[in-house]
C-alpha cells in the first residue's frame, strides 16, 4: 500500500512539472490511461502528444537552447551528489534550473532526455580552460566543442 502510494505522489509531481505522460509511465508504472486522466484534473487540458527528443544534440540547435541545456546539465551534475535516486535528482536539478532561470525553455520532458545522456556519458560536463565558464561537450550537431562565453575551442 505504501509502494502504491509513493509511486501516485511521484506521478503527481512530475505531472505538476509537465512531464510526458510516457515518462511517468516508465517512472511510475501507472496505466498511461489514468496518468492521462489526472494530467486532465491538473491543468485543465489534456497533455500534449508527440514523441520525446532522443537526444541532447536535437536540443542543442541554437546558442540559447545549448546555454539552456548546459544549465541543466550543472544543476544536474551538482543534484546528483545529494540524492541517490535518479529521478529525485532530476527533479531537484529541474527545480534549481527553473529557480535559476525562470524564463528558460527547456521543460521537464527534455530535461529528462540530457539527463540519460549525462548518465550514460553520451554528453560531458567541463569548463572552459580559457575562461572555466561551464561547456557541455558531445552536445551539439556540428560538433564544434567552443566555449560560448569566450569563443575558445575546447
Amino acid at each position: 500500500m505504501l509502494k502504491k502510494y509513493q509511486q501516485q505522489s511521484l506521478a503527481i509531481e512530475l505531472l505538476n512539472r509537465h512531464a510526458k505522460v510516457k515518462i511517468v509511465h516508465q517512472a511510475t508504472g501507472i496505466p498511461i490511461k489514468l496518468l492521462r486522466q489526472t494530467y486532465r484534473q491538473l491543468h485543465g487540458r489534456s497533455p500534449s502528444r508527440g514523441s520525446i527528443k532522443f537526444s541532447t544534440r536535437g536540443l542543442t540547435g541554437s546558442r540559447r537552447k545549448y546555454k539552456d541545456v548546459t544549465l541543466f546539465a550543472v544543476c544536474y551534475r551538482a543534484a546528483s551528489n545529494k540524492s541517490d535516486s535518479q529521478i529525485q535528482t532530476l527533479i531537484s536539478a529541474f527545480d534549481a534550473y527553473k529557480r535559476s532561470y525562470p524564463t528558460g525553455q527547456l521543460d521537464f520532458s527534455a530535461a529528462w532526455v540530457v539527463a540519460q545522456d549525462i548518465k550514460d556519458k553520451k554528453v560531458q560536463i567541463s569548463t572552459c580552460k580559457n575562461c572555466r565558464a561551464w561547456v557541455l561537450l558531445n552536445a551539439r550537431e556540428d560538433l564544434t566543442e567552443r566555449c560560448e562565453v569566450c569563443k575558445s575551442r575546447i
